[in-house]
């Protein structure tokens, strides 16, 4: 086999690929290409709660950091995982009580 045609193979393999996952996940598509900041709001044990400005893809630990911070001794109820997805415009972040 030829280098050049094998790497050219690959190449095309990697970015159909790329494109089919694209087609299937809308959201993941709009994630990539907003570039429109997206307002979210913060309750719970945090240092200041509100509504924050934030870039597009921010996940909940973005905003809690932007936040402040939680309070000392704070214990949030929700699972890891929830708060490495990226936030959605308008989206109310709800740690549990203050």
């Amino acid at each position: 086999m030829n280098p050049i045609w094998l790497r050219r193979m690959v190449f095309f393999i990697v970015i159909l690929s790329g494109l089919v996952i694209l087609k299937e996940n809308p959201d993941l598509r709009k994630r990539i290409y907003s570039e429109a900041p997206i307002r979210v709001k913060i309750e719970g044990p945090v240092v200041n709660p509100g509504i924050y400005t934030l870039d597009a893809g921010s996940n909940g630990n973005d905003l809690i950091g932007i936040a402040g911070g939680t309070l000392p001794g704070a214990q949030i109820k929700l699972e890891d995982s929830i708060l490495e997805q990226p936030l959605e415009d308008g989206q109310i972040l709800k740690l549990g009580k203050r």
